[in-house]
């Protein structure tokens, strides 16, 4: 039975956290959440780290009562302890113009896949719509970031050198004298701001997912969503195979490197 009261340091209180539809709460389940707190809480709420809400200072007696609430308010109570915890995103092309990928879209379905699963340690997985990293992926044991790998179309180039104005790493070199055009597929950093800026379709954009473990980087570009959930998949399989009890993923690296994880997900 998975456990959904995290203890508080005050005696006979616990916590409970509510999980968000990748970090949305329609107004009326926010209403509930706040008769909720009045009720079996001390009438306030907290906002933890994974775009949950917090209601501390509830009574361990009071659980039955309170699933029978959020039962008749569709308020899912998030698990606690070593599983795979409730995804966080950005809104990526939902909202935000700087987005490559729909965030939450991605978020609800690794939700869905994975969320509560028992491992060893806990997972904490996030999911940026583009390299400005609202989300801090490479901090997470997971991370998924949108990315867009350009690709230049000579022909239509007049070489106006507005991309390379444009980038922020200074990856591209535009010589209008010598009609040249070269990236530098190391400096970038795949977000896309050249391919937006080009008035005549010499760059072209594919869009595509970087994934992260423990903040490393090692994959190359995921081009296809059910490819991103395959690797996922594999690297969930060999954290349960291979980590020591309470062990994070970042130690399981430390201590067994990287090179059986990368060929492990390559394989599978």
């Amino acid at each position: 039975m998975k456990n959904f009261l995290a203890r508080q340091k005050q005696e006979g209180f616990f916590a409970i956290r509510f999980k968000s539809a990748a970090g949305k709460f329609t107004a009326t389940q926010l209403l509930a959440i706040r008769e909720l707190a009045e009720k079996f809480g001390k009438g306030f709420v907290n906002l933890t780290s994974r775009q949950e809400i917090s209601v501390p200072f509830v009574r361990k007696d009071d659980f039955e009562a309170i699933e029978k609430f959020c039962a008749e308010h569709e308020l899912k109570i998030s698990p606690i302890g070593t599983i795979f915890k409730q995804v966080t995103a950005c809104q990526g092309t939902q909202s935000c113009p700087a987005g490559i990928i729909d965030s939450p879209k991605i978020a609800l379905e690794l939700e869905s896949r994975y969320g509560g699963r028992e491992l060893p340690n806990k997972i904490t997985c996030a999911v940026t719509g583009c390299p400005n990293n609202c989300m801090k992926v490479d901090a997470n044991d997971i991370g998924i970031k949108g990315a867009v790998e350009p690709k230049i179309f000579q022909d239509n180039c007049i070489y106006c050198g507005a991309c390379a104005k444009i980038c922020r790493v200074g990856a591209i070199e535009v010589d209008r004298a010598k009609k040249s055009w070269t990236i530098d597929r190391d400096k970038c950093i795949n977000c896309g701001r050249c391919v937006k800026v080009c008035g005549k379709s010499a760059l072209r954009g594919e869009v595509g997912y970087k994934i992260y473990f423990a903040g490393q980087d090692f994959l190359p570009l995921i081009h296809d969503e059910e490819t991103l959930y395959k690797i996922v998949d594999a690297a969930l399989k060999y954290f349960a195979e291979h980590a020591n009890p309470r062990e994070r993923l970042g130690k399981m690296f430390e201590r067994l490197g990287i090179e059986d994880l990368k060929k492990f997900c390559c394989k599978e």
